[in-house]
Protein backbone atom coordinates (compact mmCIF):
# COMPACT_ATOMS: atom_id res chain seq x y z
CA UNK A 1 0.00 0.00 0.00
CA UNK A 2 1.62 3.52 -1.41
CA UNK A 3 1.96 6.41 1.59
CA UNK A 4 -1.26 8.16 -0.54
CA UNK A 5 -3.44 5.47 0.26
CA UNK A 6 -2.29 5.10 3.96
CA UNK A 7 -2.77 9.32 3.75
CA UNK A 8 -6.12 8.75 2.29
CA UNK A 9 -7.34 5.87 4.70
CA UNK A 10 -6.20 8.34 7.43
CA UNK A 11 -7.83 11.34 6.73
CA UNK A 12 -11.45 9.54 5.93
CA UNK A 13 -11.15 7.66 9.25
CA UNK A 14 -10.39 11.25 10.80
CA UNK A 15 -13.30 12.70 9.21
CA UNK A 16 -15.61 10.15 10.23
CA UNK A 17 -14.88 10.53 13.95
CA UNK A 18 -15.01 14.72 13.60
CA UNK A 19 -18.50 13.47 12.03
CA UNK A 20 -19.74 11.60 14.87
CA UNK A 21 -18.47 13.84 17.21
CA UNK A 22 -19.93 16.81 15.61
CA UNK A 23 -23.32 14.50 15.83
CA UNK A 24 -22.80 14.06 19.48
CA UNK A 25 -21.70 17.33 21.01
CA UNK A 26 -23.33 19.68 18.21
CA UNK A 27 -26.60 20.48 19.37
CA UNK A 28 -27.92 20.74 23.23
CA UNK A 29 -31.26 19.71 23.05
CA UNK A 30 -33.81 20.14 26.43
CA UNK A 31 -34.13 17.07 27.78
CA UNK A 32 -38.42 17.53 28.57
CA UNK A 33 -40.95 19.23 26.03
CA UNK A 34 -44.19 21.18 27.30
CA UNK A 35 -46.16 18.67 25.96
CA UNK A 36 -45.44 16.09 28.24
CA UNK A 37 -42.30 14.19 26.56
CA UNK A 38 -39.13 13.33 28.33
CA UNK A 39 -35.68 12.66 26.89
CA UNK A 40 -34.64 9.42 28.23
CA UNK A 41 -30.81 9.25 28.67
CA UNK A 42 -28.90 7.31 26.16
CA UNK A 43 -25.37 5.31 25.59
CA UNK A 44 -23.96 3.93 22.38
CA UNK A 45 -21.12 2.35 22.35
CA UNK A 46 -19.51 0.74 19.10
CA UNK A 47 -17.81 -2.63 19.12
CA UNK A 48 -16.18 -4.02 16.32
CA UNK A 49 -18.99 -6.01 14.90
CA UNK A 50 -22.40 -3.90 16.44
CA UNK A 51 -23.48 -0.97 17.91
CA UNK A 52 -24.71 -1.28 21.67
CA UNK A 53 -27.27 1.46 22.93
CA UNK A 54 -28.79 1.57 26.01
CA UNK A 55 -31.48 3.39 27.10
CA UNK A 56 -32.45 4.92 30.71
CA UNK A 57 -36.06 4.49 31.19
CA UNK A 58 -37.20 4.76 34.73
CA UNK A 59 -40.72 5.08 35.89
CA UNK A 60 -41.55 3.57 31.96
CA UNK A 61 -44.21 0.73 31.47
CA UNK A 62 -42.01 -1.29 29.21
CA UNK A 63 -45.40 -3.01 27.98
CA UNK A 64 -45.90 0.05 26.18
CA UNK A 65 -42.40 0.63 24.66
CA UNK A 66 -42.14 1.72 20.45
CA UNK A 67 -38.60 0.67 19.11
CA UNK A 68 -38.90 2.11 15.47
CA UNK A 69 -35.66 1.65 12.61
CA UNK A 70 -36.25 4.55 10.16
CA UNK A 71 -33.04 3.87 7.81
CA UNK A 72 -30.06 5.90 9.84
CA UNK A 73 -32.97 6.99 12.67
CA UNK A 74 -34.03 5.22 15.71
CA UNK A 75 -37.35 6.24 17.30
CA UNK A 76 -37.97 5.41 20.81
CA UNK A 77 -41.12 6.18 22.84
CA UNK A 78 -42.65 4.42 26.27
CA UNK A 79 -45.65 5.85 27.89
CA UNK A 80 -44.64 6.51 31.60
CA UNK A 81 -46.38 4.27 34.14
CA UNK A 82 -48.47 7.37 35.42
CA UNK A 83 -47.94 10.86 34.63
CA UNK A 84 -44.87 12.63 36.89
CA UNK A 85 -45.94 16.47 37.86
CA UNK A 86 -43.38 19.32 39.17
CA UNK A 87 -45.63 21.80 40.28
CA UNK A 88 -42.97 24.43 41.60
CA UNK A 89 -40.12 23.14 38.97
CA UNK A 90 -40.79 25.47 36.71
CA UNK A 91 -42.08 29.49 37.59
CA UNK A 92 -45.13 30.16 34.92
CA UNK A 93 -47.23 26.42 35.10
CA UNK A 94 -47.01 23.26 36.40
CA UNK A 95 -44.87 21.17 33.94
CA UNK A 96 -46.57 17.55 33.72
CA UNK A 97 -44.94 14.18 32.09
CA UNK A 98 -46.46 11.48 30.20
CA UNK A 99 -44.03 9.41 28.46
CA UNK A 100 -40.57 8.91 27.10
CA UNK A 101 -39.66 10.11 23.12
CA UNK A 102 -36.33 10.64 20.92
CA UNK A 103 -34.79 9.89 17.93
CA UNK A 104 -30.92 9.24 17.39
CA UNK A 105 -29.03 9.29 14.44
CA UNK A 106 -27.07 6.84 13.57
CA UNK A 107 -23.46 5.96 12.14
CA UNK A 108 -23.46 5.13 8.30
CA UNK A 109 -22.24 1.23 8.57
CA UNK A 110 -25.43 -0.19 10.29
CA UNK A 111 -27.43 -3.48 9.33
CA UNK A 112 -30.91 -2.48 10.45
CA UNK A 113 -31.83 -6.56 9.40
CA UNK A 114 -30.35 -8.45 11.98
CA UNK A 115 -31.37 -5.13 14.57
CA UNK A 116 -32.68 -6.68 18.14
CA UNK A 117 -33.91 -5.31 21.59
CA UNK A 118 -33.59 -6.69 25.65
CA UNK A 119 -35.54 -5.52 28.10
CA UNK A 120 -34.72 -5.47 31.74
CA UNK A 121 -38.38 -4.41 33.00
CA UNK A 122 -37.24 -4.66 36.88
CA UNK A 123 -34.00 -2.45 35.89
CA UNK A 124 -36.38 -0.42 33.36
CA UNK A 125 -32.71 -0.17 30.72
CA UNK A 126 -33.67 -1.48 26.97
CA UNK A 127 -30.57 -2.61 25.21
CA UNK A 128 -30.89 -2.08 21.34
CA UNK A 129 -28.42 -4.10 19.44
CA UNK A 130 -27.85 -2.76 15.33
CA UNK A 131 -25.39 -5.14 13.99
CA UNK A 132 -22.75 -3.29 11.81
CA UNK A 133 -22.14 -4.09 7.82
CA UNK A 134 -19.02 -5.77 6.93
CA UNK A 135 -16.40 -3.76 4.81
Amino acid sequence: MSFDEVFERFRREIRRLMREFKEEFEEERPMWTTDGRLEPLISMERLPDKYVLLVDLPYADLRALSVDLRGRRVVIECRLREEIRFSRWTVTREAVFNRYYTEIELPEDIDPSGAYIEKDDARKIVKIVIPRRRS
